[in-house]
């Protein structure tokens, strides 16, 4: 799994510490006091101890202002230091390579710090992953990209805001004229290249001695994006059902502004800043398609070869067996997102060439205050009938023998395991000797979603009574596939200190 810098983050309240050091031009009075500046580090909360969601980031990213971050009699205050990276040095301190330290307190009585992790640099990689490197213009849209994500800054440096000049489109309850802001945040459509994205706030006083300034300053990062889960059992006893790849259909992909403040410019906000999230947003699909080293996921009774003898399992049958199959992409991190459920038949053309066809409106637009939306979940899978007696393969019934319905994904796997090798071009691709190919197709369950940032949602997904409709993106959308919908019941965990599960059972 990759995330980046951030994947080893847990728990929506992370502390941080460093000690940073750097010159700071005396204040003509007085020399200043020679204190450094350090934080404390730790994390507060744990959300699942199996994932990698449990340790501090190796870097993050600070800038400080003396005071406050407004214009004191009309003159706009110099950062002390500005995006600068602090590293874990050991036993949960962080140092800066510069040495940063505090100003006297004639200079300034408080000190604001701003801070988040990842890099841009990191954020804009994993944001590059949208592009497709073999497009035409290519090196067009990583410009486009690159001079859209921008950086972070304070609007009293004279740094205009909104390069894309985009001051004027309308934002859900942000003025971007005001505050310390990233923009614009795109989260990675491989889910295996996301990255988690935290940030922290502190306005700490000038320590007046050394063993003050010794003590450190707590930052308390909070966890700015929405985590997603899904996991998945069938008690059907006439199929079985194995599953290689997971679609999150529709959220919020793109097109996100992150401001440390309020419209007012103020800091006091409890969530540690707000999102604003265009009208007109970028939503794409997000996925991960099960690739070397995952193994196929199982429902449903099934032949396994022992030696010589053949072994009847029946793995992931009830709710309780329930496990993750997000593979090794992982959780999914995704911008907060408010979406009504794509209507299915009712409402087939959201695909990208349907959308062409359409002169780029949606039949059914989307609304925050509507219902109506085009939000789903897609599972990538493979159905075959129950094994008799001493049966080791049994007939598949999907995805059907007639391609021209649907989009079929072909996957390499060993033959004597579940081990995936990688995915191939087609069912007439070269594959290993000890390997065979194995054809896998999108099956969906339209879901509406209202995904807060700092928030796990846990999808446990039920294929007892069948498995869907046709993807979006199938030359069918919405055709039932196999017996009735997916059933599903969502979990929700808060990234903060006190945490709890609240089952709101649903089904399409």
């Amino acid at each position: 799994m990759n995330k980046l810098c951030l994947t080893a983050v847990a728990g929506s309240l992370v502390a941080f510490a460093s000690c940073t050091q750097e010159e700071v031009t005396p204040a003509p009075t007085k020399a200043k006091e020679d204190f450094s500046i350090a934080f404390r580090a730790g994390v507060l909360s744990r959300v699942n101890p199996d994932l990698d969601y449990t340790g501090n980031p190796s870097t993050f990213y600070v800038s400080a202002y003396p005071n406050s971050h407004k214009p004191v009699n009309g003159h706009k205050p110099d950062s002390l230091f500005w995006d600068e990276p602090f590293y874990l040095m050991g036993a949960n301190l962080y140092a800066s390579t510069s040495n940063q330290k505090w100003p006297s307190r004639e200079q300034a009585e408080k000190v604001e710090f701003f801070a988040y992790a990842p890099s841009l640099e990191e954020i804009q990689e994993a944001a590059m992953t949208q592009l497709d490197p073999n497009d035409a213009d290519y090196a067009s849209l990583v410009e486009t990209y690159k001079h859209g994500m921008q950086f972070f800054n304070l609007c009293q440096d004279g740094v205009r805001l909104d390069p894309m000049n985009q001051e004027n489109s309308t934002f859900e309850g942000v003025q971007l004229y005001k505050g310390f802001k990233l923009g614009r945040f795109y989260v990675a459509t491989d889910i295996s290249k996301q990255v988690d994205f935290i940030t922290a706030h502190i306005a700490a006083d000038t320590p007046s001695s050394e063993d003050d300034a010794n003590l450190g300053v707590e930052l308390k990062f909070r966890h700015q994006l929405s985590n997603v889960e899904l996991r998945a059992f069938s008690a059907n006893k006439d199929f079985n059902i194995e599953i290689a790849g997971v679609r999150l259909g529709r959220p919020y992909t793109g097109g996100a502004i992150f401001n440390f403040c309020d419209a007012e410019g103020n800091l006091d906000n409890p969530e540690g800043g707000q999102w604003g999230i265009s009208k007109n947003p970028q939503r794409l699909p997000v996925e991960y398609i099960y690739g070397e080293g995952d193994e196929i996921y199982q429902m449903g009774m099934f032949n396994n070869l022992n030696g010589s003898q053949v072994v009847t399992t029946a793995p992931h049958s009830s709710a309780t067996q329930a496990a993750s199959i997000m593979g090794k992409g992982g959780n999914a991190m995704v911008l907060p997102t408010k979406n009504g459920a794509w209507a299915g038949e009712g409402n087939p053309y959201i695909s990208s060439k349907y959308q062409a066809a359409l002169d780029g409106k949606d039949p059914l637009p989307w609304s925050a205050d509507s219902k109506e939306g085009d939000m789903y979940f897609s599972i990538l899978l493979r159905v075959t009938l129950k094994p008799s007696n001493n049966e080791v393969s049994t007939p598949q019934i999907y995805p059907y023998g007639n391609n021209t319905t649907m989009n079929v994904v072909y996957l390499e796997k060993e033959k004597n395991s579940r081990k995936i090798i990688g995915r191939v071009p087609s069912k007439n691709a070269q594959i290993g000797a000890n390997n065979e190919l194995v054809e896998f197709g999108w099956a969906c369950v339209p879901i509406g979603v209202n995904w807060e940032r700092g928030k796990k949602y846990i999808y446990t997904l039920d294929f007892s009574d069948g498995v869907g409709i046709q993807d979006p993106d199938d030359p069918k959308p919405g055709v039932p596939i196999i017996g009735g919908g997916i059933k599903f019941s969502v979990s929700v965990v808060n990234w903060e200190e006190s945490t709890g599960d609240v089952d709101v059972p649903q089904e399409y």
